[in-house]
């Protein structure tokens, strides 16, 4: 009992010393409604966002990320919605997280603040197939499969306007506690992520655009974590950008505008801690959509 216990708040505590019990995300500038429900509806059109996330490449069983989401346009009630859909693979665990979104939009004369509620569940599997017992007689050496499913809950604030944004999320905030199988561990919950961004855009012409970011991570049993973000957008078309990760990596990023309606994105994280030596730095997919069905001009792309 104690060993499978210890395995499993390991696995669940997200890996704290890498904070990551939510799926990590480098192209997060390029989709802040993966980290905060309060941008739905800023884009002023349908906007939807796949992504696949592959990390620490080269290291056996190490996490794999897919995630869709798809958020709406704010309606004449100041309200937008959005789904959020997530599935992560971190060794014998995945987990699987669906969620709905909704937010309300405050007008401050040339700027908005918005507030958004995102609600859903987290679906955790151990496959204890994949488990290494050194003693084979372990009574939870048994094989097979245990799950549990809790409730999730994330709060969101979003302040923008034509060149600032700044955000704030907080997600998980019941934290709830896993059950599997009849047993449970105070060491098995969500853990409360708290997320502060903010960036602004210097237009210096209207070929090249500058729009420096930040963004802090803070998770219980985690080192804080803040990613320091350069990017610059080119004749209104390709995002290039660097980011600098306190914890353990820097970030090439590229974002390019195909259409008005179609960006596709490419993250490649080099990991400067010694898990670097093992590992050929992570990989990261994402291919956007905005669809304007009444007709309306988008919101530029460059500044949200």
């Amino acid at each position: 009992m104690k060993r499978f216990l210890l395995c499993l708040t390991i696995l669940l505590s997200g890996w704290s010393a890498f904070g990551q019990q939510d799926a990590m995300y480098s192209q997060y500038m390029f989709n802040p409604f993966a980290i905060n429900p309060a941008y739905a509806g800023t884009r002023n059109s349908y906007s939807a966002v796949l992504l696949h996330r592959s990390q620490w490449v080269g290291i056996n069983d190490a996490p794999r990320t897919q995630s869709f989401a798809v958020h709406a346009p704010v309606t004449k009630y100041k309200i937008a919605w959005g789904l959020n859909v997530m599935n992560d693979r971190i060794g014998p665990t995945r987990n699987i997280m669906a969620g709905g979104t909704v937010a309300y939009h405050l007008p401050l004369g040339e700027s908005t603040l918005s507030f958004g509620l995102r609600g859903g569940v987290v679906n955790t599997v151990l496959d204890r197939n994949v488990l290494d017992f050194k003693d084979e007689t372990d009574p939870f050496n048994v094989g097979g499969s245990v799950s549990s499913l809790v409730p999730t809950f994330d709060f969101g604030m979003y302040y923008y306007k034509k060149k600032i944004f700044a955000g704030l999320s907080i997600n998980h905030l019941t934290r709830h506690e896993y059950n599997f199988d009849g047993f449970s561990n105070d060491d098995l919950f969500l853990r409360t992520h708290v997320m502060l961004n903010a960036g602004y855009v210097f237009e210096f012409n209207r070929k090249v655009m500058f729009k420096p970011s930040i963004l802090a991570k803070f998770v219980e049993n985690a080192p804080p974590s803040v990613d320091v973000n350069a990017n610059f957008l080119l004749y209104q078309k390709l995002w290039l950008g660097i980011s600098f990760r306190s914890t353990n990596s820097i970030i090439f990023l590229a974002d390019f505008n195909i259409t008005d309606y179609l960006r596709i994105g490419y993250a490649y994280d080099l990991n400067y801690t010694p898990l670097g030596n093992y590992s050929n730095g992570s990989h990261e997919v994402l291919i956007g959509f905005d669809f304007n069905i009444q007709k309306k001009q988008a919101e530029s792309p460059r500044y949200l």
